[in-house]
This record gives C-alpha cells, sequence and structure tokens, in this order.
C-alpha cells in the first residue's frame, strides 16, 4: 500500500512537472486569489502556473475518471468548470449537501464561497453515497458583500478528493494499509451485490 501511495505522488509530481519533495497544496485562499479571480478576469496568470489546473468544462467526469484529466497532486483533483443547476455525471450526480463557507483574504475580506457535495452512484435522489467529496469555489467580488457568483454557467473552481470510511480507510482500499490489494468503489458495490444475491439464495 505504501508503495502505491508513494507511485501516486511521483505520477501527480510528474504531471505538475514539479522536483521531488514539492506538492500543490494550496489554501481555500489561494485556491480562489491566484486560480479562480485570474481565471474569471481573464487576467494574465504567472506563467509559473499559467494553465495549471485545467478547465473541463462541466461536472460530467464521474470522480474516479479525473485521472489524466484533472491535475492531480497524489491525494487531490483540481479543475474548472461551470456552473450547473443539476451536477449529473454518467454514473450518478453530486449532491450539494448545503454547507457553505466564506473564504477570506488576510486582510478578513469575503472573496469567495466554498460549497461541499458528495457523489453518489445511481439515480437521483434514491442513488447510493460514497466517500468522494467535492469542495466547489465560487468567486465573489471584491465589490460585492452579500452573494457570491452562483449563477448558471458561471465559472467554478473544484477540488475533489476520496474520502474515509467510518472505520478510517479509504473507500478503495483493501482491507488494511498493508493490504497489497486496491478496490475501486464500482468493485465495491459488485462485491456488495454478490453479498445481497448470497443472501436471497441462502433464504431459499
Amino acid at each position: 500500500m505504501r508503495d502505491i501511495k508513494e507511485k501516486e505522488e511521483e505520477d501527480g509530481r510528474k504531471m505538475l512537472k514539479l522536483p521531488p519533495g514539492f506538492r500543490f497544496s494550496p489554501t481555500d485562499q489561494e485556491l480562489v486569489l491566484h486560480f479562480l479571480h485570474p481565471k474569471k478576469q481573464q487576467a494574465a496568470v504567472s506563467p509559473l502556473y499559467a494553465h495549471l489546473v485545467p478547465d473541463l468544462k462541466s461536472h460530467h467526469h464521474d470522480p474516479w475518471d479525473l485521472h489524466g484529466k484533472a491535475l492531480w497532486n497524489g491525494t487531490q483533483y483540481f479543475y474548472f468548470s461551470r456552473m450547473m443547476n443539476n451536477r449529473i455525471t454518467e454514473n450518478g450526480y453530486w449532491k450539494d449537501l448545503d454547507m457553505e463557507e466564506p473564504v477570506f483574504t488576510e486582510a478578513g475580506e469575503i472573496i469567495g464561497i466554498k460549497k461541499s457535495l458528495t457523489f453518489y452512484i445511481g439515480q437521483a435522489p434514491t442513488g447510493q453515497e460514497t466517500n468522494w467529496v467535492m469542495q466547489e469555489y465560487h468567486l465573489m467580488s471584491f465589490h460585492q458583500s452579500v452573494n457570491p457568483t452562483q449563477e448558471h454557467g458561471s465559472l467554478v473552481l473544484s477540488r475533489v478528493h476520496e474520502g474515509k470510511t467510518s472505520h478510517g480507510q479509504s473507500i478503495c482500499s483493501g482491507a488494511n494499509e498493508d493490504s497489497e490489494t486496491e478496490l475501486s468503489y464500482m468493485d465495491e458495490m459488485f462485491l456488495l451485490q454478490d453479498d445481497d444475491l448470497d443472501d436471497i439464495s441462502s433464504r431459499d
């Protein structure tokens, strides 16, 4: 398991073209101020990180399909997209948790809003909750003091990662950290379906 994590971190560095020891780990403030705001204003971005975060245009990608499309830092995916009323993907949808947090500058000025979402497999509203989590960043105008720009089609920046289960494990990891076998979420779904079939068969 440790070798797999080290390989993922190495892959992340290669995608970012960073030397060993460096990680793309921006704060909420840095994401809004140095990435979302210049992108929204079509301002000149520093050549050090120009085009670093890709623009996927929409949320139509399942979270496990983001690798190779979004920016990967070894543990999280980053990408720009557009605000949508229904964040539906091929195999599920992102559900808004109605949790909003303001993003502040060092001077205490609100520059954006961070919304939290969880990914569900299946069709709304009866999908099955997964451990995939998204923080969606919305820009707030420096001259605006009430609502961020959350209208349909407005630019947003997303940070996506796979959370932990109630047992402290990643949903795609095996029984323990030393296990060399990793299960994707879809594998977990198939195993659960097999268990259900076994239960039905045992009743017969």
